[in-house]
């Protein structure tokens, strides 16, 4: 029963009248000492606080026959607001055990039925001691006390005290596992650009004075040598890919688009000095089909046209004459195509693959801010522990990592462990909700569970389960533990 602390003694004890004059006695709590005493949590048809212990009859003073020791174990909240009583325990003497017993008979006044009764001319072997109580969540972080009362004479109190065993059922704490942080990448890039160049009709040579081009080349001139840097940068190659508009004779536009990207790739190797003809090469699309629908899906004049869509459903290999010959035979839809998005599909596209020099912590701790896209995660790693993590830099470091890349596992994972660490755990789950990774899940389920979303940790933790990882199988059963308590 939950009651208030001044409370429990009145709850527990008896009043049995014995005419007899009250003596001097010591305390009993003896019998209740040492590490013996445990308290935890049992399901059986129900959820219940669990006191076992050992009551060692050898510790007990001698009693006078007229006195009654009652030791009550008591589970005392955190907060001292309310204590929870077990069973209490009786050590009688000679004259006391009868009398209760007369009593009991006469008059039908009984100790509480779950009562450890002692006599002391009955027992001298130790004696286990089990009580339950209904649970309560606020038992957590509760300490035990053993009360004590030695009565006498009907109105007579001969010693009262208390022994405190301290906090004996804690909070589960979970040992959390963490899936490896992944590593970071090999600082190879990428990066693919447009070259929308204009051409005169069926024609692939160059002009850069013709239409614009001027600006369009400086553009790609600018991005090749702005990788050739050798400083930094090691070019790996350059792939130039022509693309035509589905819309005249096929080879036609499947060698016009390779000639159109052969006279850019030339341009810029007869533009930039130095440049091996081992690192570029030269492809052809030819006729851009899939560019077609991507384009007319995100215009509002024709998206969703019925022409469109039936040429969508038939196209393959071999049937792309005919399918134009759909598009062609809509006047007005091939009127809008030919004036809207035709042209933008007559297009040269270049890759650059390259690679960028690894730095140092220091020179990471000086481009972190104004280079960042030079640097590997592992380097914005690197710069942030060059700074330390008691500087507040350290955490602007780690999600600028993550703002320069979004999607890459390490990232995400080390800025959400600082945040932790930093108390920050919320932000840390904003930062990984919607993820799908197992690696990234099994670190949003702990990051639920810490802020006592408990429902959303073991989601996070099964869906990990189900993708292979080890790690929150484990938390899986770790949470189970901390939920078994609420």
């Amino acid at each position: 029963m939950r009651l208030h602390t001044r409370n429990i003694l009145a709850a527990a004890l008896l009043a049995f009248p014995i005419a007899s004059v009250a003596q001097a006695q010591e305390s009993f709590l003896g019998i209740v000492g040492g590490d013996t005493w445990k308290v935890n949590i049992v399901s059986d048809s129900g959820k219940y606080a669990e006191l076992k212990g050992v009551i060692d009859i050898e510790r007990a003073p001698e009693i006078a026959p007229q006195h009654s020791s009652c030791i009550l174990p008591v589970l005392e909240t955190a907060n001292r607001t309310y204590s929870y009583a077990f069973s209490p325990i009786y050590v009688d003497g000679r004259t006391r055990a009868k009398a209760v017993d007369r009593l009991a008979v006469l008059s039908g006044v009984q100790r509480p039925e779950s009562s450890v009764i002692i006599r002391s001319d009955a027992h001298e072997s130790p004696v286990d001691y089990v009580s339950r109580i209904p649970y309560s969540p606020d038992m957590l972080g509760a300490r035990l006390v053993f009360y004590e009362l030695v009565s006498g004479c009907a109105e007579c109190v001969e010693h009262e005290d208390s022994l405190i065993v301290g906090g004996v059922l804690e909070r589960y704490a979970p040992e959390w596992a963490f899936a490896p942080t992944p590593a970071g990448d090999d600082k190879m890039r990428s990066f693919t650009q447009r070259a929308d160049l204009k051409f005169m009709i069926n024609r692939y040579d160059i002009r850069p004075d013709f239409s614009g081009n001027a600006e369009i080349l400086e553009v790609v001139l600018s991005s090749v040598e702005a990788a050739s840097d050798p400083s930094v940068f090691t070019i790996h190659g350059i792939r130039f890919t022509g693309y035509a508009s589905p819309d005249g004779p096929e080879e036609f536009n499947r060698s016009l688009a390779l000639n159109r990207a052969e006279s850019l790739a030339e341009y810029v190797k007869s533009q930039i000095p130095g440049l091996s003809d081992n690192l570029v090469s030269v492809s052809s699309i030819g006729e851009d089909w899939e560019g077609l629908f991507a384009a007319v899906a995100a215009d509002p004049e024709v998206a969703g046209n019925a022409t469109l869509e039936a040429i969508r459903s038939r196209l393959n290999s071999s049937n792309g004459s005919e399918c134009e010959k759909m598009f062609k035979g809509d006047s007005g839809l091939y009127d809008y195509l030919r004036e809207n998005i035709l042209p933008s599909l007559r297009r040269t596209e270049y890759t650059i693959e390259y690679s960028i020099r690894d730095f140092s912590a220091e020179e990471a701790a000086r481009l972190w801010n104004e280079r960042p896209e030079l640097l590997s995660v592992d380097e914005f790693k690197a710069a942030a522990e060059f700074y330390g993590k008691d500087s507040p830099i350290y955490m602007q470091i780690l999600l600028a990592a993550v703002k320069t890349y979004p999607d890459d596992l390490a990232a995400l994972q080390m800025a959400a462990l600082a945040l932790r660490e930093a108390g920050k755990a919320e932000d840390a789950v904003l930062l990984l909700n919607g993820r799908a990774e197992p690696v990234l899940l099994n670190t949003l389920g702990i990051l639920k569970a810490e802020t006592g979303d408990y429902d959303a940790a073991r989601h996070a933790f099964q869906t990990a389960v189900e993708a292979g990882s080890a790690e929150a199988g484990h938390n899986l059963e770790e949470l189970e533990k901390v939920m078994f308590q609420l």
